[in-house]
Formats: C-alpha cells, sequence, structure tokens
C-alpha cells in the first residue's frame, strides 16, 4: 500500500477540486475558464493479462502533493476485468478502501486533514474469461478528487473452447441437432444430451451448425456460457457451459 495521509486537525474541509482533462471547461456566470490540468502520473506499466490467469497491479507514481482536505481515490476496472486488491499503505491513520463485490470499483477515503499522496499505489486487477479470444488493450480510470488517468492493461490472445458435441443441421434449420455428446466434455457436464436441438448459444440464436460454431469459436477455453436448447419432447430449457481448451 502506497499512500501517505498527513491528518493535521483543524485543517481545511470540504475543499473540491474541479475536474481536469486537459481540454475541460468551466463555465462561471458567463465567463469560460479552462480547467486545471491534471498532474497526477500517468500508471508506470501495462500488464498483460491471461483469462483466465493470475491478478497483476498496476502501479501509479505518487505526485507528492500536499492536499488541503480530505480525498477520495475511484479505480474503474478495465472492461473483462475485476479489481482484486489495492496497495494503498495510508498513515499514520488508516484510510478507508472498499471494493465493489464484482470488481468493477474500488474506493480509498482518506482521512479528515491535510494529506500528502508520497509514495505508489498499486490496483491489482485479474482478467475474466468471458474476454474476446483475440489479444486487446482495455482501459479503466484512476480519478483523483476530479483528476482522472487511463487505468489499461492488455488481454492476452487466449484459446478458442470446446464445446464436445457432434452436430447436425436440422431440416427446418430450427437449430443444432446434437447427434452425440463427448462423456465428461462441457455439454455433456451442462446436461446437453444426444437428441437435443441447441437454439441458442452464448447469447447468440442458432438455426444451423455453422452459426454454432462461429458462436463458440469467439469464446474462451475457460468461459462459462449460457446454452439454450429443446429437448425432443418440446420443452425448451436453458443452461450454462464451461468450455475447455482440450478434451
Amino acid at each position: 500500500m502506497a499512500l501517505i495521509a498527513l491528518a493535521l486537525p483543524g485543517a481545511a474541509q470540504g475543499a473540491s477540486a474541479l475536474p481536469a482533462t486537459g481540454s475541460a471547461a468551466l463555465r462561471t456566470g458567463s465567463a469560460v475558464l479552462p480547467a486545471s490540468p491534471v498532474r497526477i502520473p500517468p500508471q508506470q506499466e501495462v500488464p498483460e493479462l491471461d483469462a483466465p490467469g493470475p491478478a497483476k497491479p498496476v502501479t501509479f507514481p505518487p505526485d507528492r502533493r500536499t492536499r488541503p482536505a480530505s480525498g477520495t481515490f475511484t479505480f474503474t476496472a478495465p472492461r473483462y476485468t475485476r479489481i482484486t486488491r489495492l496497495e494503498m499503505n495510508c498513515r499514520p491513520r488508516p484510510c478507508a478502501e472498499a471494493i465493489a463485490t464484482d470488481g468493477s470499483t474500488a474506493t480509498v477515503r482518506m482521512g479528515p486533514g491535510r494529506w500528502g499522496w508520497n509514495l505508489p499505489v498499486r490496483v491489482w486487477l485479474q482478467a475474466d474469461p468471458s474476454a474476446p479470444v483475440p489479444r486487446a488493450r482495455y482501459s479503466g480510470s484512476l480519478n483523483v478528487d476530479g483528476e482522472q488517468q487511463p487505468l489499461d492493461v492488455i488481454i492476452t490472445e487466449g484459446k478458442h473452447g470446446i464445446f464436445g458435441i457432434v452436430r447436425e443441421d436440422t431440416p427446418d434449420n430450427s437449430g443444432v441437432l446434437v447427434a452425440d455428446v463427448a462423456p465428461g466434455g462441457p455439454a455433456d457436464k451442462a446436461g446437453i444430451r444426444t437428441g437435443d436441438v441447441i437454439i441458442s448459444f452464448n447469447g447468440k440464436p442458432i438455426t444451423n451448425s455453422k452459426e454454432q460454431v462461429a458462436a463458440r469459436t469467439q469464446v474462451r477455453a475457460g468461459a462459462t456460457v449460457p446454452v439454450t436448447y429443446r429437448r425432443p419432447d418440446g420443452s425448451v430449457r436453458t443452461t450454462e457451459a464451461t468450455l475447455v481448451e482440450m478434451l
């Protein structure tokens, strides 16, 4: 953890910073005033995350400024990632840290009084297997009292997941007929059986084998997807299947 809070009794309270985005402006009456420039430094590295894979840190160096009152750090996770922990080291008084249940955001509130950001802060991010298969860069943000910097990660290229069925087209293009199911595979574990007809895969309507293969190859191994299918008796059910790299 890496923030130093200088909590001084009697220090000014309730100070607020203007949103600072470089080209942003504040309108006061009839005058338009330029916003204060962003002075917090950008992150030091852009980690490459495997999905699934372990969490890795992003480090923001300190700006070594002393603030006149209590402040707030707000971290917003990039798409397809979640925040797993923070390293803030607030002292001499602890600060209040909170990570959202889904890891999408995290907030750190400094105690009352003057405080200085004098050491690096780190936020740990983990990629979700639901990320698209191709390698790509995704952005979140760090906001400190209205000043904002991007919070970037790279999610590495994944491998297409395997579902574990032998498929055939239906005569009326009403879905994909399951001709066989690999024992112990994702489809088998999800309750799919020979004779079922898959009509939706990962939220995409399916009318033939080509569409089912296209939908499946967009999903990484390790991801869990919804699958809707029709039983031979005509009943329709939805299950979830976790795709694997190989059978």
